[in-house]
């Protein structure tokens, strides 16, 4: 059998540093996300009627177009710009998720309060067939 070299004393591949072209598009992704979720939050406080289905969308996109950025990016060490830029995605998306959950508490309250009206309207007779029944 033949003596190889061990494994650490093999040329290592070199690590690419990201193209600018590769950086842009991640920041660009990033504010794109951050654009949409910013909008979503405003609308949300505004409490006008909501097309949560666009703003669906246009997260979703987002993701879409941050993973392939990330993916192009290549790895390494992230400097000090695009920390900044995830740290106040980060804080958009909080800022979000506390409205929407706010939200979805209050539907789910307003649901309940609406289920436990129609059983009691139910269980106090007012809606038995007996009512009425001798009237045409």
């Amino acid at each position: 059998m033949e003596n190889l070299p061990a494994e650490s004393s093999l040329p290592q591949p070199p690590q690419h540093a990201p193209s600018a072209n590769s950086r842009q598009a991640l920041f660009v992704a990033i504010e794109r996300a951050n654009d949409a979720v910013v909008a979503e939050t405003r609308a949300l406080r505004k409490r006008a009627g909501v097309d949560l289905r666009d703003f669906e969308r246009r997260k979703s996109q987002a993701l879409l177009d941050l993973t392939r950025a990330g993916r192009n990016l290549g790895e390494g060490p992230a400097d000090a710009a695009l920390v900044e830029h995830l740290r106040k995605l980060r804080a958009s998306l909080d800022d979000n998720m506390k409205l929407l959950s706010t939200h979805l508490r209050a539907v789910r309250e307003i649901s309940e309060l609406i289920s436990r009206s129609l059983i009691e309207a139910e269980s106090d007779g007012t809606y038995s067939r007996q009512f009425g029944a001798g009237q045409a």
